[in-house]
């Protein structure tokens, strides 16, 4: 493997020459993108509305969202290939370098210490200066929600509907919450399972008639979201009624146990080898946290789920996005900016 790693990154200039090859490339990416919206079309939009809340959501949005879509699209149509070879070997002096570089390797005890070793000499290779590892640390989380939150935020409430050419629709809609080290964390992760159980399935899915839906709880945000979904504000409309129903405490203690229950399976689930400690060096969660997370969970009762509803999302301003068909009902809601999408192809193009 550090073999085939250093034929590709140390010899990458010298593969920009090929065209061919690179056109290839470029244009199966712009259609995989392009793809991907239709099959995940609600990931896309949670994703647009999470950018609304600050700079690292707005940067990922860049990156792996709807503007990077259409961004594929465009090199794709270019076809500027000596601009782009430029572009990625400036990219890749800039990048491949000891310093960009944080490695992890796992296996068992007796092949890590060839493989240290094998490491050490393919870092060698690298141009630049070795500096030490400086492990990934979770700040505090009021540190987190002011640095985040109150520099580039656009102001909401805030729609959007991207108009593309499908006959069904993808919703998203995030909410300020907070990170995974605040004492609520735990009690958002119960109240996202016990939402799709007790409301998000039922109006969502089987009144509504949408393939799926759901809430979700990343970084710090709390999302919904539907995904191949005949409605569209009333799909809004149910997402702000799922929020007032649990302030209302529809719901029993019973129901509270079974989210549990179904929180602490997806965190106990089985993972490959590859993923063991990526938690840690990816995000710097580490044993000792997860297990006060765990903690937290246990310990969560009916009316902290009532109580963390009402501080988070009853009433509190959101960002909404939603992909889909032309419909005069974002005309007549008035709050909606529409963006004509013009540059995502259909699904056989």
């Amino acid at each position: 493997m550090f073999d085939l790693w250093e034929d590709i990154l140390l010899h990458f200039n010298k593969q920009l020459n090929q065209h061919d090859r690179l056109e290839t490339l470029i244009k199966g990416q712009a259609s995989a993108y392009a793809n991907s919206v239709h099959e995940s079309g609600h990931t896309f939009a949670m994703m647009h509305s999470a950018s609304q809340y600050g700079p690292v959501d707005q940067m990922s949005e860049s990156l792996y969202g709807l503007t990077q879509v259409n961004r594929m699209q465009e090199i794709a149509r270019s076809e500027k290939f000596d601009d782009i070879t430029n572009k990625l070997g400036q990219i890749a002096s800039h990048i491949l370098t000891k310093t960009s570089l944080r490695c992890a390797l796992n296996g068992e005890s007796n092949g890590l210490t060839h493989g240290m070793k094998r490491l050490e000499t393919f870092l060698n290779r690298f141009p630049g200066s070795s500096t030490k590892v400086q492990p990934i640390h979770f700040e505090n989380a009021n540190v987190i929600l002011k640095n985040d939150f109150q520099s580039g935020k656009i102001k909401l409430p805030s729609k959007t509907h991207f108009e593309m050419p499908f006959d069904i629709y993808y919703a998203g809609q995030c909410y300020q919450s907070i990170p995974y080290t605040h004492e609520d964390y735990a009690k958002l992760s119960v109240l996202t399972k016990l939402m799709f159980n007790k409301f998000l399935l039922r109006e969502i899915r089987e009144i509504g008639g949408a393939y799926g839906g759901g809430a979700s709880l990343r970084g710090n945000l709390f999302s919904f979201f539907s995904y191949r979904d005949p409605h569209s504000l009333e799909t809004l409309q149910r997402f702000d009624q799922c929020i007032d129903y649990f302030v209302n405490g529809k719901f029993t203690e019973k129901d509270v146990d079974e989210a549990k229950l179904a929180t602490f399976q997806r965190l106990d689930k089985p993972k490959s080898p590859g993923n063991q400690g990526m938690t840690q060096f990816l995000h710097g969660i580490d044993d000792d946290m997860r297990q006060k997370n765990r903690d937290r969970i246990f310990a969560c009762q009916k009316q902290d789920l009532i109580n963390v509803t009402q501080k988070y999302l009853h009433k509190k301003p959101s960002a909404a996005t939603i992909l889909g068909p032309d419909n005069p009902k974002f005309v007549i809601d008035g709050e909606f900016r529409q963006v004509r999408n013009v540059q995502m192809p259909s699904i056989g193009e």
